[in-house]
């Protein structure tokens, strides 16, 4: 069995509000009980036209790690560019720690 994907409280959050506004648009009802159902709601929320869902989808995005992002991209999820940009995702000889201190 697939250990279950951990999400900040943030995240959790963005995700059940995902769950119902996805439900209201589409009829679809996702649960949040393992991996593939996650991917499966986050791909019914990037293809989804609703402006509610859309800012909650990017607002998702905005607090993955450089690592949650790349998984998701490589499961097939739809992630624009200016979200793959975030420090750390490309090998750099600075340890992590530094990648993410402010300018």
């Amino acid at each position: 069995m697939d250990q279950l994907m951990i999400f900040s409280e943030t995240n959790i959050y963005i995700l059940s509000k995902l769950v119902a506004l996805v439900r209201r648009d589409s009829g679809i009802r996702h649960r949040l009980n393992s991996n593939n159902a996650i991917i499966g709601l986050l791909l019914d929320a990037s293809a989804s036209s609703d402006e509610r869902i859309q800012s909650y989808f990017f607002r998702f995005l905005e607090n993955l790690t450089p690592e949650q992002l790349v998984g998701f991209k490589d499961e097939g999820l739809n992630i624009p560019e200016q979200y793959m940009r975030k420090p750390g995702l490309l090998p750099t000889p600075l340890s992590r720690q530094y990648a993410y201190m402010p300018r």
